[in-house]
């Protein structure tokens, strides 16, 4: 039912792993103890577990998925891999054998053993060339060592796997402790964006939009009919490729739309909202990280690229703006050390907790002149 200062309200919940879920999962507490219920909800990779249950997520991400251990098993293909070069490491040969002979017998083993392991390290090794002191290696130079690794690669299967992480125990976790018919039933119609190749999707659930917002929407609108439907929906707009495999439904492989989209608010403004509250990543808030390793790097620079659409979408919906529709945009406060994408400390929990309680209940006094009563 909108609200009657407020009209149709929406919360769009965005990107940001655990770091951005955490916060975002006090804010939106906040707002409901305010008395603000969303009538349009969108949740966006994390946030769309956010969505799942407003009022308990912040407890249920504090007592189930406090490390990347509660999230994600390894990719099993790369597990597999790995048990069998850990089964292929030399045992110690110095335990009790029943005679000489065995003894014997397990020193040839090990040799072989200690032998192939160290025939592939020397061979890799000796694909390095020897280059003059004074002649600087250019990147055709290790060719020979690029080669070596991707025949290894090759021949142990790894080189066909597709993903790094495996979800499972998140998704377990997930269908034990939510109630996901309640989320069915409810009054707000629930919106969780996915894409497939380079559409954006949207599975929708909850109350129907009335066919007037219907027809603005300008993407694809999957109906989600199961309980297991919507479990999908939501692992597949946080599966992030590569490190977590696409999520087929109904015959088609839907993913996280990334960095594509990091200010989904049209979405909220198509579906007739009068008031928006977006709670989403501090993009404004970027500094370079001269210390960062390769890895880091390359996340930056996907950050970087990132910024710039959020900052170019934010413009463009906020100076053609006409309709009198009503945007705030909730932003976390400065972080934890210890808040990272996928994990997090009982120090960031209470640290998080606090600030965030803080923040929003000013910016609830400051904007719309709410006290928030516990």
């Amino acid at each position: 039912m909108p609200h009657p200062d407020y009209g149709r309200v929406g919360f769009v919940l965005g990107s940001g792993g655990l770091a951005e879920c955490l916060p975002q999962s006090v804010q939106v507490s906040r707002f409901l103890k305010a008395g603000i219920m969303p009538d349009y909800i969108l949740g966006e990779s994390g946030g769309s577990f956010v969505s799942l249950d407003l009022e308990k997520a912040f407890a249920i991400l504090k007592n189930y998925f406090y490390s990347p251990w509660t999230i994600y098993d390894l990719n099993p293909e790369i597990e597999a891999v790995i048990d069998k070069v850990l089964r292929g490491i030399p045992k110690s040969p110095f335990h009790q054998h029943a005679s000489w002979r065995e003894l014997w017998r397990d020193f040839e083993t090990q040799y072989h053993n200690i032998k192939q392991i160290l025939s592939l390290v020397f061979r890799i090794m000796h694909s390095i060339p020897a280059l003059p002191g004074d002649i600087k290696p250019s990147p055709q130079d290790f060719s020979p060592l690029w080669q070596e690794l991707t025949k290894e690669l090759r021949d142990s299967g790894l080189a066909r796997a597709k993903n790094i992480f495996d979800p499972a125990p998140l998704a377990k976790t997930l269908s034990k402790i939510l109630d996901f018919k309640k989320n069915m039933e409810q009054d707000a119609s629930l919106h969780i964006l996915v894409c497939s190749g380079v559409e954006e999707h949207i599975f929708s659930t909850g109350k129907v939009l009335p066919a007037e917002y219907l027809s603005r929407m300008r993407v694809p609108l999957h109906e989600i009919t199961s309980e297991e439907q919507l479990l999908a929906a939501v692992m597949a707009s946080s599966a992030v490729r590569p490190y977590f495999p696409p999520v087929n439904i109904n015959g088609t492989y839907y993913w996280d739309v990334g960095g594509a989209n990091p200010f989904p608010v049209q979405y909220a403004i198509d579906a007739g909202c009068d008031t928006i509250f977006a709670f989403i990543k501090n993009y404004w808030n970027f500094e370079s990280n001269l210390d960062a390793n390769i890895a880091e790097s390359f996340i930056e620079e996907g950050d970087k690229k990132t910024r710039k659409i959020f900052i170019d979408t934010h413009e463009k919906i906020f100076s053609r703006q006409s309709e009198n529709i009503r945007n705030y945009i909730i932003l976390p406060q400065t972080l934890h050390p210890d808040l990272e994408l996928l994990w997090v400390s009982p120090e960031a929990i209470e640290y998080t907790l606090k600030v965030e309680t803080e923040a929003t209940d000013k910016l609830l006094k400051d904007n719309l002149n709410i006290d928030v009563k516990d």
